[in-house]
């Protein structure tokens, strides 16, 4: 058993100054003042440190990625050292280009082995392309009758993808709807959005042309550019939910385009970021060639979180101490803009 003393305790809300007991897994008592006198109990004096629930990482490559610059390119499957290291105790697993050589049987024994260590898992059926590769032929039945399956994944915008019609993208969300309904999961179309100039419109278009629920579309890499962020934004404003990457803003650090964002209409309510992790991340040159692969990491969300915190109060004495840091590197981060896909 483990007793957490003085924690400034988010249960998510704010509780402030609070004990936390654990014992076999479970959280027993929360309050202030806790003491007890059993054997064996470990106590810890936490002196005002942040204590919070784990975090949900909604976009995983828990069995490797990558692969498109030849077999050697395929990134190794994830450990659960890497991704509770960083606070994460919730993941969703995906493929992405490779739909062939990485199998969905893979993807779904991977995340029962990272149950099995102690975190909740989930995974999408799908790829990046439609018709979708699936357990059961059907993306219904994959959500019905496989029990980690919550929903689809495709992508939109990208060079990679199939570059589906509006009929193609509606008949594969009725599917998840259908397999949602009958499942009670809810169901939602994951999506990879790409760098490609058409960005939001073949969803907007969905959405108008067949009165399709906003809910059922859940975009991620939304911050990719910001033209891109701008079209999600907009779709936010038509009620849905957006996702961000945390290692995958191209025109701002992260941190600081959810401030132009927030500038803009973001809602933080319908927002979530996602760490892509162990995604392959490609690497250039200073002539923009490609020189590499190496791998998006979980611990960019745990950045990223704290980034924004500090980023809220410039008083904070973290923004003060690293603020010349921050400068070089955004610096740094404006050389090597680029107009290339991140992901």
């Amino acid at each position: 058993m483990l007793l957490l003393k003085n924690a400034d305790l988010y249960a998510p809300e704010h509780v402030g100054r609070s004990d936390v007991l654990l014992g076999g897994g479970k959280i027993l008592a929360v309050s202030k003042g806790l003491d007890f006198r059993i054997e064996g109990l470990e106590v810890y004096d936490l002196d005002g440190k942040i204590l919070a629930p784990g975090l949900i990482d909604q976009h995983v490559h828990i069995t490797g990625g990558g692969g498109e610059a030849g077999y050697h390119s395929r990134t190794p499957e994830i450990t659960l050292s890497q991704i509770i290291r960083y606070g994460t105790t919730t993941v969703v697993g995906t493929l992405g280009t490779d739909g062939c050589t990485r199998s969905l049987e893979n993807l779904y024994s991977k995340a029962k082995a990272l149950e099995y260590e102690g975190i909740s898992t989930f995974i999408h059926t799908g790829s990046y392309a439609l018709p979708s590769v699936t357990f059961t032929g059907s993306v219904t039945r994959d959500l019905v009758l496989i029990d980690k399956v919550i929903g689809c994944k495709i992508a939109m915008s990208d060079n990679r993808g199939s570059y589906p019609t509006s009929q193609e993208l509606i008949k594969t969300l009725t599917q998840i709807r259908i397999g949602g309904m009958i499942s009670k999961k809810g169901g939602v179309l994951h999506m990879h959005m790409g760098g490609l100039a058409d960005k939001f419109d073949l969803i907007f278009s969905v959405i108008k042309d067949y009165s399709f629920p906003v809910n059922y579309f859940s975009p991620t890499h939304c911050a990719r550019t910001k033209e891109l962020f701008d079209e999600a934004i907009k779709f936010q404003k038509m009620g849905g939910y957006i996702d961000i990457t945390s290692g995958g803003s191209k025109f701002a650090p992260l941190h600081e385009a959810i401030t132009y964002g927030l500038a803009n209409g973001l809602n933080l309510e319908r927002l979530t970021m996602s760490s892509d992790g162990n995604g392959s991340v490609p690497r250039f040159d200073e002539n923009g060639a490609l020189v590499g692969y190496s791998c998006a990491s979980c611990e960019m969300n745990l950045e990223v979180l704290q980034a924004c915190v500090k980023n809220k109060n410039p008083n904070h004495p973290a923004s003060a101490k690293h603020d010349g840091q921050k400068r070089r590197k955004i610096s740094k981060f404006k050389r090597q803009r680029r107009d290339k896909s991140r992901f």
